[in-house]
């Protein structure tokens, strides 16, 4: 079991040979004042190099205050579970007035585990942001910071960090998970300010009441769509997103946030607003609302 349990967390990194699960747990975010639904997806890999839907298996979900908070202890949430679909999706609801976050912004932690029939198991814990919805949220396009920064790296600590004194910041790529994990160790590295780092897209979902008890029950659905919209009604003072393309900038029009591009000053429209450089950025900051 040991042995597996290491395949099962190593398992995106490995090839040439099956029998270990892929879990993907994306970063979560809520209001403090809100409720939280999170999707994960549970995959197994028996083919080489081909990851298969883990149909009908049992995920555990409880949520932290920290991440070392082991099973049992004071300050653990309640648990919640649910089966994988079809496709190897599950997903359960929490409310952030229930405890261990009381309606109290801060950093949480969220562990999903499973145990199959067979004796494997395996977990996985990712940050829980919960935030004051009346604070306001900058985005900012994760893939738009310069690659190594290119020398501009205490220009892009300081424009965000100049950002997160007044504003909480989320990270939104088109990445892989294994690319946010690397994500976070950047952000540790460089020292920009922590925060989620999600998928412009995600898994459409929807809550319906069935059952003798009329429990709600959570339905992914196959379509994508995008968070933004969802962010954006979550906080409403989420108003601005920082960019360089012409594909995030329409997302964050499309949102009703004012984009803020750095460089490319060829880019047009009515909302959006330049700054020349990350510099510039550090030195003017945002427009006022």
């Amino acid at each position: 079991m040991r042995c597996l349990l290491l395949l099962c967390l190593l398992g995106p990194c490995l090839g040439g040979c099956g029998g270990y699960y892929i879990l993907t747990v994306p970063d979560q975010v809520a209001g403090a004042k809100g409720d939280l639904v999170p999707v994960i997806r549970l995959q197994r890999n028996d083919f080489f190099f081909l990851a298969l839907a883990a149909r009908r298996q049992a995920m555990r979900f409880r949520i932290y205050p920290t991440p070392d908070t082991l099973p049992g202890a004071e300050g653990e949430g309640p648990l919640r579970s649910a089966f994988t679909d079809k496709t190897g999706y599950a997903g359960v609801h929490f409310s952030m007035s229930e405890p261990p976050v009381r309606g109290k912004a801060g950093l949480y932690y969220m562990k999903v585990a499973l145990q199959d029939i067979e004796g494997a198991e395996l977990s996985a814990a990712v940050p829980l942001f919960v935030w004051d919805p009346d604070k306001p949220v900058v985005a900012v396009d994760y893939d738009c910071l310069p690659a190594g920064f290119l020398g501009q790296d205490d220009a892009v600590v300081a424009a965000l960090r100049n950002i997160a004194e007044t504003a909480n910041i989320v990270y939104l790529t088109r990445a892989s998970r294994r690319t946010q994990e690397d994500a976070h160790r950047r952000i540790a590295e460089i020292g920009i300010p922590d925060g989620p780092v999600l998928l412009w897209q995600r898994k459409r979902w929807h809550i319906v009441r069935d059952g003798k008890y009329n429990l709600p029950r959570i339905v992914i659905e196959s379509r994508l769509e995008g968070q933004l919209p969802k962010l954006v009604k979550e906080f409403p003072k989420m108003r601005y997103g920082i960019c360089n393309s012409e594909l995030a900038a329409k997302a964050f029009v499309d949102a009703g946030i004012q984009c803020v591009v750095v460089g490319n000053t060829w880019m047009t429209g009515s909302r959006l607003i330049h700054r020349d450089s990350w510099d510039h950025l550090a030195r003017e900051g945002l427009p006022k609302p």
